[in-house]
């Protein structure tokens, strides 16, 4: 199945399992086994700063154990990790933004809205630059008429489109502001627009609306570009530089019946410069009840034979409900440094992490590895079968 960032999860499960049975091997705490190797990857500092965080708010330290000694009683409990990268590149956009004089503000872009908010994103960092409440902004997006842009996919959509709204309404704005410096007899690099007024920065009383300032414009109108150029990126910035993220879970695993239950999963998720922190969120939620989903219960079922999918429909391609998903905790690791990186998309990075972090609390809780996925009791209770044969 290939849903969010394809291949990556049975990577990070791969490579998440071997570590984890590393540490079991050695009778050593998985997060510190974890920690103590960080240095190999190519962000060392700010995944150890997100283990510590999900440690905290999972209780880690209170609540891990051994591997397999989880008590007396057929429901054993564990703790598992599972680390994440993501490319995070913006793609290539170019958008075009419009003050007209009548104060109306249009900005267009070829780029689709597949219904992830593309659309409000590109409103509210126009509003952000102009000053302006979010409705005062007109988006039109997904027409060939329109500048070009990505395609929407591959957690690059908002990356793209926020610097290249940025750059044009900018550009836009610098114009009204050359505009307005005249009427108001103020250069235009000492203007600012803020809640709806263009005044002198330092100086809010010497100004006026930006009603009044489109005015000016007569029966002109301004339109200016902007650019986001994945090739021209800082190197060491986020749309560049990959984005990372960490996600724990707690798992109750019954060993008479082979069922898994999710106690709580936290994801503690890299994310740049957070341009709507409930739609960010979102995108985690969504990711991490994914990782459930293909932990727990996703399955192809081939004809070997006939190379056919028995089970192509929703029937009988099994998908976790609101009872299966467990308490979710999400930490956006939101700190000056990381928005001074830029924007990233968060649709499939945090897809990344969860089904290693669900294998390795399952491993830490039963005391065996069950080699296979999805983690249904039929694959648990071979596991557990194989270990006391």
């Amino acid at each position: 199945r290939a849903w969010r960032a394809p291949n990556h999860p049975q990577v990070s499960y791969l490579t998440c399992a071997a570590l984890e049975d590393l540490a079991a091997k050695l009778k050593m705490d998985s997060l510190d086994f974890f920690l103590k190797n960080i240095n190999y990857t190519a962000r060392p500092e700010i995944y150890t700063s997100q283990l510590q965080k999900g440690a905290e708010l999972i209780d880690w330290k209170k609540n891990w154990h051994q591997r397999g000694d989880s008590g007396s009683g057929p429901v054993k409990r564990g703790l598992g990790l599972g680390i994440n990268t993501w490319g995070g590149a913006g793609h290539a956009s170019t958008c075009r933004a419009t003050i007209h004089a009548d104060a109306s503000v249009e900005v267009e872009l070829a780029t689709q809205d597949l219904g992830t908010a593309t659309r409000t994103m590109i409103a509210m960092v126009a509003a952000e630059t102009f000053g302006l409440p979010v409705s005062a902004i007109k988006v039109k997006l997904g027409d060939n008429s329109y500048p070009n842009s990505g395609a929407s996919g591959g957690s690059t959509t908002i990356g793209g489109v926020s610097s290249s709204t940025r750059k044009a309404t900018v550009n836009a704005l610098d114009k009204l502001f050359e505009v307005v410096s005249q009427a108001l007899g103020v250069p235009a690099d000492q203007l600012e627009s803020v809640d709806g007024r263009i005044r002198q920065k330092g100086n809010p009383d010497k100004g006026m609306s930006w009603s009044q300032a489109c005015a000016k414009l007569g029966v002109n109108s301004i339109s200016e570009m902007g650019e986001n150029d994945p090739r021209k990126a800082p190197k060491e910035g986020l749309n560049t530089g990959g984005a990372s993220g960490i996600q724990m879970a707690d798992v109750s695993v019954d060993v008479e019946t082979g069922v898994v239950r999710i106690n709580k999963v936290v994801a503690v998720q890299d994310c740049g410069l957070v341009v709507n922190p409930k739609t960010a969120e979102s995108q985690i939620y969504g990711a991490m009840i994914m990782s459930t989903c293909a932990a727990l219960m996703e399955e192809r079922v081939m004809d070997q034979q006939l190379g056919r999918v028995l089970n192509p429909d929703m029937e009988f391609y099994k998908l976790s409900g609101i009872a299966d998903i467990g308490e979710l905790v999400v930490h956006l690791d939101i700190t000056p440094e990381n928005d001074k990186r830029g924007i990233v998309g968060l649709g499939e990075p945090p897809a990344i992490g969860g089904v290693a972090a669900i294998a390795n609390a399952v491993a830490n809780a039963i005391g065996v590895r069950v080699p296979v996925l999805p983690l249904n009791p039929r694959n648990v209770l071979n596991a557990l079968a194989g270990r006391t044969a």
